[in-house]
């Protein structure tokens, strides 16, 4: 793992959320906007792992204009040549483990996927009392489950380790995040995890779910990861640009004001 520690001391003690940013300027200011509105307790942290330097560069100019904290994952390997995308964000999230949330000792860390926005006042960190880990938890068949780090929170203070691997555990069929099962979660008894809110939900009527949907998860709403790749290349377009057309109207009710109303003009041109 790269050592290059971020030295923020503001964040000692306080509750910090870190997005792992991917390519996707929108997402980021939408979700930036959202974050200082609905929870402005909160610290909010940009961990970019883009491997797209116009991306990377509007990620910036929109975290300096909102005053988010910005810092880039350095020496990410599963992000060059043909990208790993499990592999990458693993890294990346062990990157930010280690050298923001371990090196500045926040009392309440949470890792949220970028296209994740809350869609009201709210408190993530609510989940944690009288509980080490909270989130969207994926369970396996054989009873192992781990926390999907799109909306992963940890109480530092209750954490009888702090080695955690956010990697996928291939060997064992579990996504990124699914290596601290043997790490952290199987340790864990059953009061020590608090389970957020769960539903899926279809993006449009007569499309069933294993195509587009969107996820509920406690006060947030989660664009997801879109459709499967077998799916013919045009309907996948179709499909990503409706789930985008959703998006924004579903979050227009958050009152961003004219950059929604900006966004919802260009996409029905």
């Amino acid at each position: 793992m790269h050592a290059s520690p971020v030295i923020l001391p503001r964040i000692r003690g306080r509750k910090v959320l870190i997005t792992i940013s991917f390519n996707d300027p929108q997402v980021i200011e939408w979700q930036t906007r959202l974050v200082a509105r609905h929870i402005p307790h909160a610290i909010h942290i940009i961990a970019d792992n883009s491997n797209d330097l116009a991306a990377r560069a509007a990620i910036q100019d929109i975290c300096t204009s909102t005053g988010v904290a910005y810092v880039t994952v350095p020496g990410n390997p599963w992000g060059k040549g043909k990208p790993d995308g499990s592999r990458s964000h693993g890294y990346a999230l062990n990157w930010a483990w280690k050298n923001i949330a371990l090196v500045n000792n926040p009392s309440m860390v949470g890792f949220l996927d970028h296209d994740i926005f809350p869609t009201k006042n709210t408190d993530p960190f609510r989940l944690l009392v009288g509980a080490t880990v909270a989130g969207k938890v994926t369970a396996h068949p054989d009873g192992r489950w781990y926390l999907w780090p799109g909306f992963a929170l940890f109480n530092l203070d209750r954490l009888t380790t702090t080695r955690l691997n956010f990697g996928k555990d291939w060997l064992d069929g579990l996504d990124t995040g699914g290596l601290n099962w043997n790490r952290l979660y199987c340790r864990l008894k059953e009061s020590e995890l608090c389970k957020a809110n769960y539903d899926r939900l279809p993006i449009s009527d007569g499309l069933p779910l294993e195509e587009a949907s969107f996820e509920r998860i406690d006060d947030w709403v989660h664009e997801c990861g879109t459709t499967s790749t077998y799916i013919e290349p045009v309907h996948r377009r179709f499909l990503i640009e409706l789930k985008r057309r959703h998006t924004v109207e579903i979050l227009a009710r958050s009152d961003l004001g004219d950059i929604l109303e900006t966004n919802l003009k260009t996409l029905a041109s």
